[in-house]
């Protein structure tokens, strides 16, 4: 059974929302969440607040791009993209029990590195036209469904999945299915998870 994966975005969920968007999101039984922010300046405030509410649901809670704001509030998990820090240097600043996931857009070979150099999960997307990243690399379901056949270690599917088009990619048991708009529109955060769950 895949497993909904949110993600904060700096417009659908700006700071003075986002510590209660993600009390909801948790409250609804996610497990992975992720704070990928954009800005220059990330809100160390924020991210340590948001790190403590997820250890209090028991969720994993990750950090987009910046292995050194996790290791400075003590988180353990991070998604890194090819123009951030490299898979070794996260593992040997964060430790052996880190949780590190790796972009690796449409590129089972990339992938195949990561899972080599310790990758605790690969991301491929977008998978569909997204709105939050419009120029995004696109993947196709055939690339996803190598990756589950090819892989040992967890893959995350990306990019503009929502409640209509969900089904499509349980139904190849990917692990982790990443959201960003449609955790956070058209309805509530709560009504939404459950319409997407309902749509696996």
């Amino acid at each position: 059974m895949s497993e909904i994966y949110a993600l904060s975005d700096d417009i659908l969920s700006p700071d003075e929302l986002i510590l209660e968007h993600a009390r909801q999101i948790l409250e609804s039984g996610v497990k992975f969440y992720q704070y990928r922010s954009k800005k220059t300046e990330k809100n160390e405030q924020i991210a340590s607040e948001l790190l403590k509410i997820c250890n209090a649901f028991n969720a994993k809670f990750i950090v987009n791009d910046d292995i050194y704001l996790a290791h400075k509030i003590g988180a353990k998990c991070v998604h890194i993209g090819e123009d951030d820090a490299s898979l070794k240097e996260a593992r040997a600043l964060l430790g052996d029990d880190a949780f590190i996931g790796v972009s690796c857009y449409d590129s089972l070979d990339l992938a195949l590195n990561a899972q080599q150099n310790g990758a605790d999960y690969v991301a491929f997307g977008a998978v569909f036209s997204s709105l939050t990243k419009p120029n995004t690399t696109k993947t196709s379901l055939e690339t996803l469904k190598k990756a589950k056949q090819t892989l040992k270690i967890p893959i995350c599917a990306i990019g503009g999945i929502n409640a209509q088009n969900i089904s499509e990619i349980s139904a190849l048991n990917v692990d982790y299915i990443a959201i960003v708009r449609a955790i956070y529109e058209p309805f509530s955060i709560k009504e939404n998870i459950k319409n997407l769950k309902n749509a696996m």
